[in-house]
């Protein structure tokens, strides 16, 4: 491998917030990654968001490629490298359990994602809020052949996230999100960014010591312990603080052109 190392960026809360109003990366950032694909470096989203999450705004970043759905996608110079989804089986019950207690969800699929309601006034939020698109939803689906690798539940409160651990407790799934507001995302658990990121080096043959990742969030712990400098953003998830090689600003700050200048990369 010639590049001088491999650099990874997660999305919401890193080269975006939405949440702040920043639906965009700031010039700032665009310049600095742009600097760093010219300074040698591969540049790669590594986002919870599937193919189809990743707007044009983020694209037009001219990232090599991107490891989506917390590391069950992998995508590099247009080429698919991984792509795993839920069992259909599984993918049954979860639903069943969730339709059973009246909780909205979606399903995210690479290409589109799969509701059972557009209408429903939640879900419409959720999609506006993140930018998500509404052209990437459809009701039009089968869960008996529905290729999905998560699932994103839009409950009411921690009840929705109480009721979903007690139930699937002792399984193979996860759940991750913000419990208090009940919007939580259920997952296999083997699926995690370091998952996808692992099986990337491998195959690209690259030195953990050339390795560097910026991320802000509870999923991005184990994208930390498999890179050697791991960077906080500011606002970061408590959980991250303990693996973090570094720690840099928010977006709002330029977190992204300040902490890669400090690491010499540009």
């Amino acid at each position: 491998m010639s590049k001088k190392g491999i650099v990874f960026f997660d999305v919401d809360g890193t080269l975006i917030d939405w949440t702040k109003g920043i639906s965009k990366p700031t010039e700032s950032t665009k310049r600095s990654i742009k600097k760093l694909k010219e300074n040698g470096y591969i540049t790669m989203l590594a986002t919870g968001r599937p193919k189809n999450g990743i707007n044009k705004d983020l694209a037009a970043l001219n990232f090599d490629g991107y490891i989506g759905s917390n590391g069950a996608y992998i995508e590099m110079n247009n080429k698919v490298l991984l792509d795993e989804a839920l069992d259909n089986k599984l993918l049954k019950e979860i639903l069943e359990f969730l339709e059973d207690n009246k909780i909205t969800y979606m399903l995210e699929g690479q290409n589109i994602n799969y509701v059972a309601d557009l209408k429903d006034r939640k879900l419409l939020d959720f999609i506006e809020g993140a930018s998500l698109g509404i052209e990437n939803f459809t009701e039009e689906w089968n869960r008996e052949t529905v290729k999905a690798v998560k699932i994103i539940v839009l409950g009411e409160s921690e009840k929705e996230y109480k009721l979903a651990a007690e139930r699937f407790k002792g399984s193979n799934l996860a759940l991750m999100g913000n419990a208090a507001f009940g919007a939580f995302e259920i997952f296999d658990s083997k699926y995690s960014k370091g998952y996808g990121i692992s099986r990337l080096l491998e195959i690209l043959d690259i030195d953990r010591e050339r390795t560097y990742a910026f991320g802000d969030g509870e999923n991005d712990v184990e994208m930390f312990q498999v890179v050697k400098h791991g960077i906080a953003m500011g606002g970061y998830h408590k959980k991250l603080e303990q693996y973090a090689y570094d720690f840099t600003e928010d977006v709002k700050n330029e977190g992204i052109t300040k902490g890669l200048e400090k690491l010499g990369l540009i």
